[in-house]
């Protein structure tokens, strides 16, 4: 279970401090180590601050460590890591969560010794954990063996919601304090107003400050949690396979209407990548090789163009003030497939986007709407309406100020 050269070895009336616990477990105590447990050879111990926002590229540059002759020994704050030397070896890490709700259950108190007894069974063991209760496992690479802690998809899922609830649950934290400080700025604001005995002008701009980076604190907790859900339910392979930039890669550019997109996507077919998914900033792509792939939008006008032609009634729900109501979709859907064309993905209930095999495909729409500057995305929308008000009150305020001169 360790490695060569880091058997475990023992020291009776030794202090049981967490530093001592790991120089047992890596083979450190004897001759340059003290009674406290403290190494006198500064060179058998390295520390490193790293932060990553993907478990699994801290899993391979703890892995990369070892095969240079270092194990994690200890982690700090989740970004502090101390390593001990050993012989270089192939060594595997993985992590899960421990941390119990306030008002646990008996089923969720047992599941860490369950879970615990089943790693060393198959050969991992604890090496440490951080402040917010992340365990960290690690294993000797066997060849032919199993060599994931979590080696099906109902295990990686359920840790997968771990991570996810807990970064979701730190975001919430950041908008909760982010409101209490605006309201406290409230209360200081009332109190100087009945009483004007003080001034508390710089509590404004703590205020501000504080609630600005504790919303981008949130945003960025909820994306993260996202994402770790995403790559905590593949296996280590599959997440080689999608991070690898020969097969996958992906783009920000911010796109607002049909034409351009359209345009932009035909350029990376040609060079051979292949949409898969897409986001308001980020489009993401496949490389395959030989496909000659055709793109097509359509939305719930063209939709309702399209049926309006028929004589049909239009797609339409009173009550659907947000967006949300998606039988305009089901319609495209049908209407797509029956010309040709693959589904690839939707955008914000906005515009569904659809590829085919040029030649084996009809036309969704009528190529002029192809030229029309209609919308696919709301950060363009709103932007060129952001901008309109930003020209409409620069304008206002000059000829004002023109007034006043006069």
């Amino acid at each position: 279970m360790y490695p060569s050269g880091m058997e475990q070895s023992g020291r009776e009336g030794s202090t049981d401090t967490k530093s001592w616990a790991g120089q047992r477990r890596f083979g450190l105590t004897g001759e340059g180590v003290d009674q406290m447990g403290k190494t006198k050879n500064r060179e058998n111990r390295i520390h490193r601050f790293r932060f990553y926002t993907s478990y699994q590229k801290e899993r391979k540059w703890l892995e990369d460590m070892a095969l240079k002759g270092w194990f994690l020994e200890d982690l700090s704050l989740g970004i502090y890591f101390t390593f001990v030397r050993g012989t270089p070896r192939r060594y595997l890490y993985d992590v899960d969560r421990f941390n119990l709700s306030k008002r646990p259950t008996l089923e969720e108190i047992r599941r860490k010794e369950m879970f615990l007894e089943m790693a060393r069974e198959l050969g991992w063991r604890e090496v440490t954990h951080d402040e917010s209760m992340t365990y960290y496992f690690a294993k000797e690479y066997e060849e032919g063996g199993i060599n994931e802690l979590h080696n099906d998809p109902d295990s990686r899922r359920y840790r997968a919601e771990k991570f996810q609830a807990f970064l979701k649950e730190s975001a919430k934290r950041q908008v909760f304090w982010g409101a209490v400080v605006a309201v406290a700025d409230l209360v200081v604001k009332l109190f100087q107003l009945l009483f004007q005995r003080c001034n508390l002008g710089w509590y404004d701009w703590v205020t501000l400050i504080y609630v600005i980076l504790a919303n981008f604190m949130s945003v960025a907790a909820w994306r993260w949690g996202d994402r770790c859900a995403a790559e905590m339910t593949m296996t280590r392979a599959e997440w080689e396979e999608s991070t690898d930039p020969a097969v996958h890669k992906s783009v920000r550019k911010l796109i607002f209407t049909v034409k351009k997109l359209k345009q932009f996507l035909q350029d990376q077919a040609r060079k051979g990548w292949i949409l898969t998914d897409v986001t308001p900033t980020r489009y993401f792509f496949e490389k395959r090789e030989g496909v000659n792939q055709v793109y097509t939008m359509d939305s719930k006008w063209l939709v309702n163009r399209r049926r309006k032609e028929l004589d049909q009634e239009r797609i339409a729900d009173s009550k659907d003030w947000n967006g949300l109501n998606n039988d305009w979709q089901i319609q495209s859907v049908h209407d797509a497939e029956e010309r040709g064309w693959t589904f690839v993905c939707a955008l914000e209930n906005r515009t569904v986007i659809y590829r085919g095999e040029e030649g084996r495909i009809s036309p969704l729409n009528d190529r002029k709407y192809d030229r029309k500057l209609r919308w696919i995305s709301l950060v363009g929308e709103y932007g060129f309406y952001l901008l309109l008000c930003v020209l409409a009150g620069g304008i206002a305020g000059f000829i004002l100020g023109m007034i006043q001169e006069f």
